[in-house]
């Protein structure tokens, strides 16, 4: 019973070691421009499903972080992350604990004791004290009394000097002045021109009315404005204008306008513009009329008449009549011209000219498409994959003797562009009216699809059709003359790069050719035939052949 207990308990700490590292070899990416550590940290937290534990008292959560990720291990992405601030963490049964070591806060010059905020408000009249005695020292000419702390650091580097007494000090105030003040409510036809006069900037409003246009300094509520709702802050709530909102903050809620909304923070709801939408990091969803634009990670949908971008990850749909862009990773695209993705794609782009990214985990439909990796399908009449199945061929058949064939895609789906060529004994009548025999050449250009089935490293299964132009005996022949072709092939690798192939063709020829030197009406490229038939001047014929050559 003892040896069963002690094994289960060591069973448990290598399965918690296994799972904490491979959390921590989990790739990701993410890029952030002077935001604060607080809001990266839970950007993180939602996008990858990273569970941090810190306390806010003790961890930089204010401080300003500059730092881009592009599909690294969490632990090099934490690194970076952490790396200009005096943070350090641990991963412990899943949770990334945070701390700040002191070694590391006087390495990067930070104090180890933070400033009060906004310290001349809260101790004003301890530093006009201060002032007045100094002015009155110089005065006698006397020196001033020297208050300060200095603390010298390894390296010869000094930290910047703090009045004693004001950091001992407690606030004499609870309430810093300069902080928002928060209304009930208040109405206004002009900025500035209302209920809250010259303090519009720094009140906070739970319902708001603008009848024109109208400046506040924050929404937690509801605000309706003829024209346009300004705010300098943040929204919690419901923003509905005729024209347009702005806010210099964050948005928790609704903006609905009849032209534009857009917000320098981060969006957390609904954004509904009729001409446009503009956002920075946004877990939200954004229907414009024109365009949606997050300047930075984008989790939600975006629905616009004309194009959406992205400036980060787009963690969510995209939907446009023209087209959809994202900087980064993007899970769906969508649109009427073209995508492109800057990172990789996890469930699939659709559009009807172009497609364009780097590791796609589903598919890509639409005429062009390009990519660096696929593992589902790409549909389209031209599918460029970088590392998918791309390759020349050789071959010869009874039909076109000689064969050139480009293949490139997926093993799913790739494309086929076709030359081939043949040489024929043709009588003829000189024009002395001697019967004469001489060698011709026919040629055929074409058009196919094929996937390949992979049966072991060595062997492989290709199923292709073909549609190919066939000029018979001249440089072009004008009326149709289209040879049709199924082809299965089994190939078996010979090199590195080189494989031999074989297998069935089956045929079929629809041709209007018509022989002015005897009459008939159809094709002479075959060897035989298993159906022949003629239907309003349409010869139809088909039969069973053979391919063989080599593959690079």
């Amino acid at each position: 019973m003892k040896t069963s207990w002690l094994n289960s308990l060591v069973l448990l700490f290598c399965s918690l070691g296994v799972l904490n590292a491979q959390q921590m070899s989990k790739k990701v990416s993410f890029n952030y421009h002077n935001e604060p550590l607080g809001v990266v940290l839970k950007d993180i937290s939602q996008q990858h499903k990273v569970r941090f534990a810190y306390s806010k008292n003790y961890i930089p959560v204010g401080q300003k972080i500059n730092v881009s990720v592009k599909q690294k291990p969490l632990s090099q992405a934490l690194d970076l992350l952490f790396e200009e601030t005096a943070v350090i963490y641990k991963n412990i049964n899943g949770q990334i604990v945070l701390k700040v070591d002191k070694r590391k806060q006087q390495s990067i010059g930070q104090i180890e004791t933070p400033l009060p905020k906004k310290v001349k408000p809260l101790y004003r009249p301890v530093i006009e004290e201060r002032k007045k005695e100094r002015e009155a020292r110089l005065a006698m000419n006397l020196p001033p009394i020297d208050r300060k702390v200095m603390k010298e650091l390894p390296g010869g580097k000094r930290l910047r000097t703090f009045d004693a007494e004001i950091l001992n000090l407690k606030p004499i105030e609870d309430v810093d002045p300069e902080l928002e003040e928060t209304s009930l409510a208040q109405v206004s036809l002009l900025p500035f021109l209302g209920t809250n006069a010259f303090k519009s900037r720094k009140v906070v409003n739970n319902v708001s009315l603008n009848l024109f246009w109208g400046a506040n300094g924050g929404v937690d509520g509801i605000e309706v404005g003829g024209l346009v709702n300004s705010i300098k802050n943040d929204v919690r709530g419901v923003q509905v204008a005729g024209l347009g909102n702005t806010v210099g903050g964050n948005v928790t809620g609704s903006q609905v306008s009849g032209l534009f909304n857009a917000s320098e923070g981060k969006v957390q709801g609904v954004q509904v513009g009729g001409l446009f939408n503009l956002s920075g990091p946004a877990d939200a969803v954004q229907t414009a009329g024109i365009f949606n634009t997050a300047k930075g990670n984008f989790s939600g949908v975006q629905v616009a008449g004309l194009f959406n971008t992205t400036a980060g990850h787009a963690d969510g749909f995209q939907v446009a009549g023209l087209f959809n862009t994202a900087e980064e990773d993007v899970e769906t695209q969508v649109s009427g011209l073209m995508n492109i993705a800057g990172g990789d794609v996890s469930f699939g782009q659709f559009s009807s000219l172009l497609n364009y990214a780097q590791k796609v985990d589903g598919f890509q439909i639409g005429l062009i498409n390009i990519c660096d990796s696929i593992s589902g399908t790409p549909i389209g009449l031209l599918n460029i994959v970088k590392h998918g199945y791309n390759k020349v061929e050789f071959s010869a058949s009874e039909v076109m003797y000689g064969n050139f064939a480009l293949k490139f895609g997926a093993y799913s789906f790739y494309n086929i562009l076709h030359l081939g060529a043949r040489w024929d004994d043709v009588p003829y009548v000189d024009m002395d009216g001697q019967e004469q025999t001489g060698r011709f050449i026919s040629w055929s250009l074409g058009y196919g699809i094929g996937t390949a089935i992979r049966l072991s490293p060595s062997w492989l299964i290709n199923l292709e059709a073909v549609s190919m132009h066939v000029n018979e005996t001249e440089f072009w022949t004008n009326d149709l003359n289209l040879l049709n072709q199924l082809k299965l092939s089994f190939s078996v690798r010979t090199g590195r790069r080189s494989s031999f192939f074989a297998g069935p063709v089956g045929n079929l020829m629809f041709s209007r050719r018509l022989d002015e030197d005897t009459g008939l009406i159809g094709s002479n490229i075959m060897p035989y035939t298993m159906l022949d038939g003629i239907n309003n001047n349409l010869s139809t014929k088909a039969w069973i052949g053979f391919n063989a050559g080599i593959r690079f």
